[in-house]
């Protein structure tokens, strides 16, 4: 199974290239690639697997057709999508469009989401992180475990959702 962890720091030069983490490249596989697009929810780049790419490409394809929800999800997804490869020194260039988006300059942060990876500009992260963390306080967030495949969790089924 395919699950990206930690956060990793690493110097981004001046052409955009960047280390990307051991493990990471790793769960990558061969040829080591991945798809990167500008987030639409916050201020880091999403990295998917082909797999995962697909997967999604699934969800959206499942939509309306020629619905505004799914245009707009195509639009923000795969029109902004870069295929980024990774060289035999472990780096990958991230394009200006998406270190923009991020604002990296100096460094970025490769930060593990399980099935995906996010790419953000560190002290962003760290600000994110620490929000998240105060959110998850506030809100006792707790994970609920189910076997796989086991439908709705019963809280979900109580409020219809």
């Amino acid at each position: 199974m395919t699950i990206f962890v930690g956060t990793h720091v690493n110097k981004v030069d001046r052409k955009g290239r960047v280390s990307v983490p051991a493990d990471f490249r790793a769960l990558l596989g061969s040829p080591a690639n991945f798809f990167a697009f500008p987030s639409f929810v916050h201020h880091g780049i999403e990295c998917l697997t082909g797999s995962i790419m697909d997967s999604l490409s699934e969800t959206v394809h499942g939509l309306d057709l020629f619905s505004d929800e799914q245009d707009n999800l195509a639009d923000l997804i795969f029109a902004s999508s870069y295929t980024l490869g990774i060289d035999g020194d472990g780096r990958v260039v991230l394009p200006a469009s998406l270190r923009i988006h991020a604002g990296i300059e100096g460094q970025s942060a490769f930060v593990g989401k399980g099935k995906t990876f996010q790419i953000w500009e560190p002290l962003d992260h760290d600000q994110f992180q620490t929000q998240a963390r105060e959110r998850a306080r506030a809100d006792r967030l707790a994970l609920r475990q189910r076997p796989q495949g086991s439908g709705p969790t019963p809280d979900a089924m109580e409020n219809g959702t």
